[in-house]
């Protein structure tokens, strides 16, 4: 996370977090990815349908202030492949500085 690479951000001076995820195996067209982050007890979900021009390559995620915690954030990602199956990443906590 660029505005966290430390797993601290500022809640007074951003206005986002960005989810960066890198390529994974397998990645192909039409998978989705979805990024879940828990914050003041609730559960928000971002799902993204990778696109063709897009295999291979990084792409983000953005989380908008108003579901950041101003005391902790966790986050993680699941891809559902369209071939079938899925993987999940590892959570990240995120602070408040």
């Amino acid at each position: 996370m660029p505005e966290a690479p430390d797993g601290f951000y500022d809640d007074e001076e951003i206005f986002r977090l960005t989810v960066s995820i890198a390529p994974y195996p397998g990645m192909a067209a039409n998978d989705v990815v979805t990024v879940h982050w828990a914050a003041f007890g609730t559960l928000h979900r971002e799902p993204v349908r990778i696109r063709g021009p897009w295999v291979g390559g990084a792409f983000g995620v953005r989380i908008a202030k108003p579901y950041l915690s101003s005391s902790a954030t966790r986050v993680h990602y699941e891809v559902e492949y369209a071939a079938g199956g899925t993987a999940v990443s590892e959570p990240l906590m995120l602070n408040d500085r």
